[in-house]
């Protein structure tokens, strides 16, 4: 069985709360008297469901492409299941007695139960949603060292109120290659329905690839959960 975990794109779907809307334009059409239908796509790498290559928040970091596929397969997700509420930090307290469960994760999918919201109060749930510390951040990459990526049901790993007077500290602590000498960096997977793994069992795999434009920060993904 397969689980679809990104969200479809959309002109109307919850974004950071600065990032240009999506938008389409259609080329031909039959109602204009073509003979198909073509259209273009404005649209900004980090709305929808979406992947931050290192180069997201580090200047030498790689692009999109120069990642392995391999990269964004995995053969042991884990899920944690936490309840926070707006603009609360997922923290290390979070982790305690997981620790073992978790050593062996090459993906961490945090469902904070916030994206509830995603359909019901769009608003709401782009704004001060919940984020991950940045103590978590470093711990995740540096004491598990099988972790490949971790993916959050919400919009960013870092505080839509917050991020950017703290310097969006969580996406260094993932992302940089120079934060604390790691040369491991950790993939960000964000605005990721991950509620769909709720009470499921038996979750083999995960496959996460995105669309890969040369030189670039993030790419769109289609993740599919294979139980």
């Amino acid at each position: 069985m397969l689980i679809e975990l990104s969200y479809v794109l959309s002109e109307t779907a919850p974004k950071w709360p600065t990032n240009p809307d999506e938008k389409y334009y259609a080329i031909t059409s039959p109602e204009q008297g073509d003979i198909n239908t073509t259209s273009s796509v404005y649209h900004h790498l980090h709305n929808g469901t979406h992947v931050d290559a290192p180069r997201h928040f580090d200047a030498k970091g790689a692009t999109i492409e120069q990642l392995a596929i391999e990269d964004f397969y995995f053969t042991r997700p884990c899920v944690l299941e936490l309840s926070k509420k707006k603009g609360e930090q997922i923290t290390l307290d979070d982790l305690k007695g997981k620790e073992a469960e978790l050593a062996d994760c090459d993906i961490l999918l945090f469902y904070t139960g916030y994206s509830k919201l995603r359909d019901t109060a769009p608003e709401e749930f782009m704004n001060d949603f919940p984020y991950l510390s940045a103590e978590l951040a470093r711990y995740i990459r540096k004491e598990l060292p099988k972790l490949k990526a971790i993916a959050l049901d919400v919009l960013s790993v870092d505080s839509s109120v917050l991020g950017g007077q703290m310097g969006y500290p969580a996406h260094h602590a993932l992302l940089d290659v120079n934060e604390e000498n790691q040369e491991r960096t950790l993939l960000i997977f964000e605005d990721v329905n991950v509620g769909k793994l709720l009470n499921v069992s038996g979750v083999k795999e995960i496959c996460a690839f995105p669309v890969r434009w040369a030189g670039l920060e993030a790419g769109p993904v289609a993740m599919v959960a294979v139980v």
